[in-house]
């Protein structure tokens, strides 16, 4: 049921509809549910925004973790990576820009985007850690605010660039940010 009404939501605001103006019952009627069996599952729009935005963003953010766990040490794998989290923002913009929209006004939406943003931020900082530990990453930068800057940073630039730029130049957009990562963590331009 859920995965039902997440399909339908996108749907609806890839066709353009606002997510603030969209009713309950429109969205139920688009996910071929009854209204009361909307609600069994989420108490509210916001609640449904969040379940639907946590199923597409965890892709991403998956990619960006699994990248600081094997490919930490590789600028191409690196590229590769961010490709992958342009690939999930533009199979998702409608919905992330949403959750951007909401975000202004509802505090739980607000909270709910940070601590995701922030848990990517937090496992690409532990990885700085070891890296310094371990001689690969250099050890003057703050990994806490290298992290933070790098994942909010990619987070906001990646979603600018889907919303300017057809996909033909996402390729671009990953190899240019890679190479911003790479000198941001204070490795060498292999």
């Amino acid at each position: 049921m859920v995965i039902q009404v997440a399909a339908a939501l996108e749907r609806l605001l890839r066709d353009g509809h606002n997510f603030t103006s969209l009713g309950v019952q429109r969205i139920s009627d688009e996910a071929g549910i009854a209204r009361s069996s909307f609600y069994r599952y989420f108490p509210d729009k916001s609640a449904l925004l969040i379940k639907v935005t946590e199923l597409a963003a965890s892709d991403a953010f998956s990619i960006l973790v699994a990248w600081t766990e094997t490919g930490f040490d590789d600028r191409e794998d690196l590229q590769k990576t961010l490709g992958a989290v342009v690939a999930q923002q533009r199979q998702h913009s409608d919905l992330l820009a949403a959750l951007q929209e909401v975000s202004g006004y509802d505090q739980d939406v607000a909270r709910f985007w940070r601590q995701l943003v922030e848990s990517g931020a937090g496992s690409l900082r532990e990885r700085l850690v070891k890296g310094q530990k371990d001689g690969s990453v250099d050890p003057d930068i703050d990994p806490a605010t290298t992290a933070s800057f790098l994942v909010w940073g990619a987070e906001r630039l990646i979603a600018l660039h889907v919303a300017e730029n057809p996909a033909k130049e996402d390729a671009a957009m990953a190899r240019r940010l890679s190479f911003t990562f790479w000198a941001a963590l204070g490795k060498s331009k292999t």
